[in-house]
């Protein structure tokens, strides 16, 4: 399954050595280096972050996979003075930076870093029916959240497999919550095309706390409150099982 890798693009900043003028990119905005990403956590969602390619024409968020798997093209991050990514430009690699993407990408695993136990941290919210939803409310529940947007492929690919889910354990101890970083109105126009019957939210702050930047990224918390699942990509079999063994303790 492809996965759409935003976490190199630090990475790569570092490799990124060609001064060039980009007249379509604002005159408020710098080129943003590798140490000032760094230092301020910069966390990139392709929905939000306008991205051109050397012509200056704009890239859609769903191809931003296809680009960064190409090997053929590096990023060049605009930011603010708040340190925010506002803009990407795409331009053309030479032969040693695509060995050093290669290098980088090889080396890039998103699920690598997780450690069961960790305690979840508390949110609490609306929903797109305005309801209240709050972690602390659900201790003694098992937990799923689902971080996506609408926008992304493997997102839509993934939520027939995640309903079924959400039908398998309708009754039990469970409570599905899909949370993206997206506008209410465009999720509810999204969602007349598209099934999704988890509970949905729209909370940028929830995504920005539980530092995700790739997705979709799927998420157990215990009935304790602690993360014991947390992976990127198609692992909606393993999620399952582990649901099932947390019902079953």
């Amino acid at each position: 399954m492809k996965k759409i890798i935003l976490t190199v693009l630090i990475l790569l900043q570092s490799i990124v050595f060609f001064a060039q003028e980009y007249s379509f990119i604002s005159k408020d905005l710098h080129e943003m280096e590798e140490s000032e990403m760094i230092e301020n956590n910069v966390q990139f969602n392709p929905a939000i972050i306008k991205m051109y390619t050397i012509d200056g024409n704009i890239i859609a968020a769903n191809q931003i996979n296809d680009i960064m798997m190409s090997g053929n093209f590096m990023p060049v991050i605009f930011g603010n003075k708040q340190h925010e990514p506002i803009a990407l430009v795409f331009r053309k690699s030479t032969k040693e930076e695509k060995e050093q993407l290669q290098q980088a990408m090889s080396m890039q695993d998103p699920n690598a870093n997780f450690t069961t136990g960790i305690m979840a941290k508390n949110f609490a919210t609306v929903d797109l029916e305005g309801e209240k939803v709050s972690l602390a409310d659900l201790k003694g529940k098992v937990v799923v959240l689902n971080f996506w947007f609408t926008t992304c492929p493997p997102c839509i690919a993934e939520m027939p497999e995640l309903n079924k889910m959400v039908k398998k354990y309708k009754n039990k101890n469970v409570e599905f919550i899909a949370i993206t970083f997206e506008s209410k109105e465009k999720i509810k126009a999204f969602l007349k095309e598209h099934k999704f019957n988890y509970k949905t939210v729209s909370d940028n702050s929830i995504v920005r706390d539980y530092n995700v930047s790739i997705f979709p990224l799927n998420m157990i918390i215990d009935q304790n409150g602690e993360i014991i699942f947390k992976k990127v990509g198609d692992f909606i079999e393993e999620l399952d099982i582990k649901i099932g063994l947390l019902l079953n303790k």
